[in-house]
């Protein structure tokens, strides 16, 4: 699966992204390994031994965000553990109580 090695250009900027997601959210086990291989083939992969796989839309085009992109459309059919499409445009929108 992978085609290379990651490089320390390309590893410092994943490192800091790691840190702040198991700084922000320290009761959570937050693993993370940086890969240079097809997005969709290597999230399948890392699915064997997860519980919740999490990815974000890359959509295209005027409807940007709306519509998935090639690989978050993948990991449903092909996974083994569930996965959750979050949207970023989330972050934007103010919390609705449910059931308002």
């Amino acid at each position: 699966m992978a085609t290379g090695a990651v490089t320390d250009k390309e590893r410092r900027p994943f490192d800091e992204l790691v840190a702040g997601w198991r700084n922000g959210h320290p009761q959570l086990t937050i693993p993370a390994e940086a890969v240079v291989a097809h997005p969709a083939a290597a999230l399948v992969e890392a699915s064997r031994n997860a519980q919740l796989l999490v990815v974000g839309t890359h959509g295209r085009g005027a409807v940007r965000g709306l519509i998935p992109g090639s690989v978050s459309r993948h990991l449903p059919r092909h996974s083994v553990c569930t996965v959750a499409v979050a949207n970023g445009e989330w972050r934007s929108r103010p919390a609705t109580p449910c059931g308002v």
